[in-house]
């Protein structure tokens, strides 16, 4: 038993029947599965022609088309490979912030969950890393096949253990060896502060500075021929700041990074909001320079459908991004 029910709720586990995930770019694999890949095959799918050139296969010469252009014709195929995804979910303290499904942490378990076993089902493999703390934990990160690797990934994320901080560039170094070949990467978390915890960070530093250690992670990911897809997921409270009234607060950083802020909610609240607009407006440009595949989802609208908005994302019709912080 994978004990899928205790991750994933019944709506999307009723949802996960017949769904596939496609990849719109194609993918370079050593086994056969259902994502076209950027090389020749044997397949059915039409890819285009080709001349024909000594040591070629001349039972796939395209007699008509041989006739239309008057010289050796090959048809092309699409091959259908198997698909190496990595799925890196932010274990950090940040994630441990909602209730029930609008959990943050247990919202992009629910995801990871609800991926994995599509990809597994269709015959890609997967891998996952619950990325906390400054050590890196790779024991599952490489790719593996199978209803095993299922039962292995919703143990893992079964783990409620938080650490302070999230420094991604540290986690996504183990991918170098963890996906040789190009495969899909997918990071799962609330991408605030996507450098906390990084030797020489500047926790109070423009975003422009703050962010370029990912950015950079991403696009030398991005070089080495990996599909890219950031899965933002921020709660509420963290989009519209509902403390707006006069009665005094004291916001306090449980990683001792920033200091204390304290004041009255309203006059909290507009600061607050401002650099989380120019925060959330950096990284989507950054994103999009990268080359990586961006979809912000709020905890708390059904997991459903942010599952679907993913596949579509991946499947190359990506949505709007609906989220954005309050005036």
């Amino acid at each position: 038993m994978t004990g899928l029910g205790d991750v994933i709720p019944p709506p999307l586990l009723a949802l996960l029947r017949g769904r596939a995930l496609t990849l719109a770019r194609p993918a370079w694999g050593r086994r056969q599965g259902r994502h076209f890949s950027a090389r020749e095959g044997h397949g059915q799918e039409f890819r285009g022609h080709r001349g024909y050139v000594p040591g070629d296969e001349l039972r796939r010469l395209d007699w008509r088309a041989v006739a239309r252009h008057d010289r050796l014709v090959l048809r092309e195929a699409h091959s259908e490979d198997e698909l190496d995804i990595a799925l890196l979910i932010d274990g950090s303290a940040a994630m441990d912030y909602g209730e029930g499904w609008a959990h943050k942490r247990r919202h992009a378990n629910a995801l990871a969950a609800a991926l994995a076993s599509v990809a597994l089902r269709q015959g890609d493999r997967v891998g996952l890393a619950i990325a906390r703390g400054p050590t890196p934990d790779p024991s599952m990160l490489r790719p593996r096949g199978g209803q095993a690797q299922l039962a292995r990934i919703v143990a893992r994320v079964l783990e409620d253990r938080y650490e302070e901080t999230c420094p991604w560039p540290l986690h996504l170094a183990p991918l170098a060896t963890a996906l040789p070949r190009r495969g899909l990467v997918i990071l799962l978390g609330d991408l605030l502060d996507p450098c906390a915890g990084l030797p020489g960070a500047a926790p109070d530093a423009d975003p422009q500075v703050a962010d370029a250690p990912l950015l950079h992670a991403l696009a030398t990911l991005r070089a080495r021929g990996h599909a890219l897809v950031i899965v933002q997921l921020l709660h509420r409270d963290e989009l519209e700041f509902p403390w707006d009234g006069r009665e005094l607060l004291r916001i306090e950083d449980p990683r001792r990074l920033r200091a204390d802020v304290e004041g009255p909610g309203v006059s909290l609240r507009a600061g607050y909001l401002a650099r989380l607009r120019a925060h959330l407006t950096w990284f989507e440009r950054g994103c999009e320079r990268e080359g990586v595949h961006l979809v912000r989802l709020v905890s708390d609208a059904p997991v459903t459908a942010g599952f679907l908005a993913i596949l579509d994302q991946l499947a190359g019709k990506p949505r709007r991004l609906e989220t954005e912080a309050a005036p």
